[in-house]
């Protein structure tokens, strides 16, 4: 006959196991998956990583023409622990095959492609609420399908995303050609002088083209005059840039994200394709979304960094004041201080406080 002292060790070991079995259940299921989804005469890559059960973030990477797989590293921490989040390489990017019929790349297009990962995503999780995190370009992606597509989406966070192509481009020439004239005020070197004549000119004729053929001018204002002027319109943290450049000849980031430096190359290359095809279109380069934002009924957080000279600085406050048909409790603006493009590694500790209390609030 077993006594309580024979007995006691085993109700102790039973306890222990239901205590952590409760504990394993309650914790976190992560998940870390890569799918392609079909679309029209292409497929779409797409990895899901994070919280199993939790609500769905679909992030749209920026471009067009960039790619989703650095994103992971730097969301796992601070977001997938609360939701998962799906990393998509848009047509033509990223781990998504070429695209060379250049055809298909088109703002149009990217919609309707949009529009199918969204519902294999409603029908894979039918329970869950589908979310949108859209950055540079894949804000301005993000505004474009809750246009077209209403009701699908639960909330959306548009960073460093634009409105109005017009004013992209008009406010980074103004700026730029405001430094010119600083620097021209302060130098007596004829050899700079006549550099900085130079630019003042070119920007001059830039602003009085068309935007129709625009990778090219877009390249000298963004990349090449800004290094004579001295500013960088992506970052304000000087600090930060330089961690990205470390990053960037770092093996072990690239794993993460599954990439490797050979392959990289390819991926690059990829995305000069598709944003040389966008920059070239009339379509894209004269985009003012505005007048239409009035129509979007889905909650909006605009986020942008108050030196974000890539889109312009008054760019968030655009968009904002546009969505009218949003009353004040669905909508928010969050300008960052101190901060230009790379919110997530120029101000990580308010960009993501931001992102996710917004998110929080549609999704408790």
């Amino acid at each position: 006959m077993k006594t309580f002292a024979t007995v006691k060790p085993l109700y102790i070991w039973i306890y222990i196991s239901l205590l952590f079995g409760l504990i394993a259940c309650n914790a976190p299921r992560t998940i870390d998956k890569e799918i392609y989804i079909p679309v029209e005469r292409s497929m779409l890559y797409l990895r899901l990583a994070g919280n199993a059960k939790a609500p769905v973030i679909l992030m749209l990477h920026g471009g067009p023409g960039a790619f989703s797989g650095l994103d992971h590293v730097f969301y796992e921490a601070p977001v997938e622990p609360d939701y998962l989040v799906a990393y998509l390489d848009q047509r033509g990017s990223g781990k998504s095959p070429a695209c060379p019929d250049s055809t298909l790349l088109n703002m149009n297009q990217f919609v309707k492609d949009l529009d199918i990962v969204v519902d294999r995503l409603r029908q894979m999780y039918p329970d869950r609420k589908i979310n949108l995190l859209g950055t540079s370009w894949g804000g301005t992606y993000g505004l474009l399908y809750l246009l077209k597509h209403p009701g699908k989406i639960n909330a959306f966070a548009c960073v460093s995303g634009k409105g109005d192509s017009q004013y992209e481009n008009e406010a980074l020439i103004a700026y730029e050609m405001q430094l010119a004239h600083n620097k021209l005020a302060q130098t007596q070197d004829r050899a700079t002088k006549d550099t900085l004549n130079q630019i003042v000119s070119k920007l001059t004729q830039i602003k009085n083209s068309s935007f129709d053929q625009f990778f090219a001018d877009m390249n000298l204002i963004k990349h090449q005059f800004p290094k004579t002027l001295g500013f960088d319109p992506y970052w304000a943290n000087m600090e930060a840039k330089q961690e990205a450049r470390k990053l960037g000849t770092d093996s072990g980031y690239f794993a993460k994200a599954h990439y490797n430096l050979a392959s990289f190359d390819t991926v690059v290359e990829k995305m000069e394709y598709v944003n040389r095809v966008f920059r070239n279109t009339p379509a894209y380069n004269h985009l003012n979304l505005l007048s239409q934002l009035s129509k979007i009924k889905t909650p909006v957080a605009v986020i942008q960094g108050e030196l974000d000279h890539v889109v312009g600085p008054g760019q968030g406050q655009r968009i904002f004041d546009a969505l009218t048909g949003l009353s004040k409790e669905k909508k928010e603006i969050h300008i960052i201080p101190g901060a230009a493009h790379n919110l997530n590694l120029e101000a990580p500790a308010a960009y993501y406080s931001t992102l996710k209390t917004f998110l929080a609030k549609y999704n408790p």
